[in-house]
C-alpha cells in the first residue's frame, strides 16, 4: 500500500493506492461514521459493487446506479441524487461515495459540497484519468448545454481510495483517455518522461502524476495561481469535447488541446521547427489523433463562454520548455491570429 497526504487549505486528506478493494474498509472508518450513498454508473456496478459491499459491510450503504457518459454529469441527475438523500434521511453525519471516473466523481463531489451545505464525500476513482487526476483537488462541477463544467464547487474529498485492479476492466478508450492528462503531466514536470508513458500503465506512473498534482493544490487549493497550469490543453480541449457532444473521449481531447497549443506557443515564443519537433515527440509518445474537425470560428465561439475567459481574453497554458509552462492572458483577436 502507497499513501499520500494531500495537506490541502481546507482539508487534509489521504489518497490510498492498493491492489485491490481489501483496505477500503478500514481506511473508511478512519474519517468516517455515518451511511454511505455509494453511486455508481451502470458500467461500474457490475464490476465493483458486490466487493464494495463486502468491504464497507460495518456500513448502513445505499446505492444509486446512473447511467455511463459525459451526458450524465448534469444538472438533472444532480437533482436526482439530491432528493434521494433527502428522501432516504441523510444528514449532516452521512456522505457519499463516487465509484467510477471523472463524471461521477465530479458529479458527487458537487452533489456532496451543497447537500445540507456539505456533507463527507469519498472516492473510488475506477479510470486511469480518475486516477492520476480528476479525484484529487476538490474541482466538482456539473455540465450545461452551453458548456462544460459551468457549474460547481470547490470541496475536498475526505478519502480517495485507488484500487488498481480496477484498472484491469478499462477499454482502450479509457486507457487513451488517461493518457491524455498523463501526457499533460509530463509536459509540466519531468518528472514524468517519456520512458514512463511508453512502459504503460504502472504504479511508478500514477504515483508520478498523484505527487505532481498534490504538490499543484497544496500551494494553490482554489486555482487563483500556479494551479492554472493544469488546465494545459484544456480550453481547446473542452471546446472539442464539447463540439463533438462528448464523442471523443476528454483525454484525447485534451491531447488534441495540447497539440493545438504546441502551434500556438511556438509562434507565441518565436520557435523554430526543431523546438516544436521536441515538443510533438513527447506529445507523440502515444498514438492519439489529433486531427481537429471543427473551424477556427468554431473553436473561438466555444472558447469565449470558457470558465477561463473574460473581458475579451482568456487564459491559456503555453509551453516554454518541457517541464516549464507559462499561464498567458491572451486577448481573444491576438489568439485568433495564432490560431
Amino acid at each position: 500500500m502507497k499513501v499520500l497526504s494531500v495537506k490541502a487549505h481546507s482539508r487534509e486528506y489521504e489518497i490510498v493506492i492498493e491492489k485491490d478493494f481489501s483496505h477500503l474498509g478500514e481506511k473508511v472508518k478512519g474519517v468516517f461514521h455515518g451511511k454511505l450513498l455509494a453511486v455508481y454508473d451502470q458500467n461500474t456496478h457490475p464490476l465493483f459493487a458486490d466487493e464494495i459491499k463486502k468491504e464497507l459491510s460495518h456500513v448502513e450503504l445505499l446505492e444509486f446506479i446512473l447511467p455511463a457518459g459525459e451526458e450524465t454529469k448534469s444538472i438533472q441527475n444532480y437533482a436526482k441524487l439530491l432528493s434521494f438523500l433527502a428522501e432516504n434521511g441523510f444528514t449532516r453525519k452521512d456522505g457519499i461515495l463516487a465509484v467510477g471516473g471523472g463524471v461521477i466523481g465530479d458529479l458527487c463531489g458537487f452533489v456532496a459540497s451543497t447537500y445540507m451545505r456539505g456533507i463527507a464525500y469519498l472516492a473510488c476513482p475506477t479510470t486511469l484519468l480518475s486516477c492520476v487526476d480528476s479525484s484529487v483537488g476538490g474541482k466538482t462541477a456539473v455540465n450545461l448545454a452551453e458548456g462544460k463544467n459551468l457549474v460547481g464547487a470547490f470541496y475536498a474529498p475526505s478519502l480517495v481510495y485507488v484500487s488498481l485492479s480496477s484498472l484491469s476492466t478499462l477499454p482502450q478508450r479509457e486507457v487513451e483517455c488517461g493518457f491524455g492528462e498523463i501526457v499533460k503531466y509530463a509536459f509540466l514536470d519531468r518528472e514524468v518522461s517519456e520512458g514512463d508513458i511508453k512502459r504503460g500503465i504502472t504504479e511508478e506512473i500514477i504515483l508520478k502524476c498523484l505527487n505532481i498534482k498534490k504538490r499543484f493544490v497544496e500551494n494553490d487549493e482554489f486555482d487563483k495561481g500556479e494551479r492554472a497550469k493544469l488546465n494545459l490543453g484544456h480550453t481547446f480541449g473542452h471546446a472539442v469535447e464539447s463540439l463533438s457532444y462528448y464523442n471523443y473521449s476528454h483525454g484525447l481531447c485534451v491531447a488534441k488541446g495540447i497539440d493545438k497549443i504546441i502551434d500556438i506557443s511556438c509562434k507565441y515564443y518565436g520557435y523554430g521547427e526543431d523546438k516544436r519537433e521536441q515538443f510533438k515527440g513527447l506529445l507523440s509518445s502515444v498514438d492519439f489523433a489529433l486531427s481537429i474537425d471543427y473551424s477556427r470560428q468554431d473553436l473561438l465561439d466555444k472558447i469565449k463562454i470558457d470558465k477561463k475567459a473574460e473581458s475579451g481574453a482568456v487564459s491559456l497554458v503555453l509551453i516554454k520548455e518541457i517541464g516549464n509552462t507559462e499561464v498567458v492572458k491572451m486577448p481573444l483577436d491576438k489568439l485568433e491570429e495564432l490560431i
